[in-house]
């Protein structure tokens, strides 16, 4: 396991973060329900996932299978949020191009927001998808979700709009981002 730093909240309290791992087998149905609860679709009069949808969102096993499954973890071992890393060669993913690793179904539980662990999830894979030497780790986000795209571009990831094709469900298209490894 892999402890992240101490930080103040913004009452200047000490804030313990989480610690990002490998899903274990046993939690894939909790990393499926996380995962579904993280896209808010688990909140009163959320609009609910059409079945293919759905299925992708519980199917933690898969997404394991297909490289690395990440969760981010509070002391006492709750899963707080997931990951998705895939191989370039997964059928999982839809951005990846040239051996990109691909980041999907970053999620935290909406309780649990606002406390670093979509970073720490983030800082994780990149990491990993470096270790495993692919050239560049790619992701794709909705379109108006500003908050994660202005997480992607404190950590250094690009917006690549040529690759900007996949039709989001509310409109418009989902926006891509790309971090390159330096060598």
């Amino acid at each position: 396991m892999r402890p992240e730093s101490e930080r103040a909240d913004s009452a200047g309290s000490t804030v313990r973060t989480v610690s990002v791992r490998t899903a274990r087998a046993d939690e894939f149905d909790r990393v499926g329900e996380v995962t579904y609860l993280g896209f808010g679709h688990g909140e009163p009069g959320a609009i609910q996932p059409d079945t293919a949808r759905l299925a992708l969102l519980r199917d933690a096993a898969s997404r394991a299978h297909s490289g690395e499954l990440l969760v981010a973890v509070d002391e006492t071992d709750r899963i707080m949020g997931t990951a998705s890393l895939l191989r370039a060669d997964s059928a999982l993913v839809r951005q990846s191009r040239g051996g990109e690793a691909e980041l999907r179904l970053l999620a935290v539980l909406p309780e649990a927001r606002r406390r670093g662990i979509g970073e720490a999830l983030m800082r994780e894979a990149i990491a990993r998808g470096r270790a495993w030497g692919a050239p560049a780790l790619v992701l794709d986000t909705g379109p108006t979700n500003e908050r994660s795209q202005r997480l992607y571009a404190r950590l250094g990831f690009e917006r690549l709009p040529e690759r900007e094709t996949v039709p989001a469900s509310r409109g418009g298209f989902l926006a891509v981002f790309r971090y390159a490894y330096d060598d």
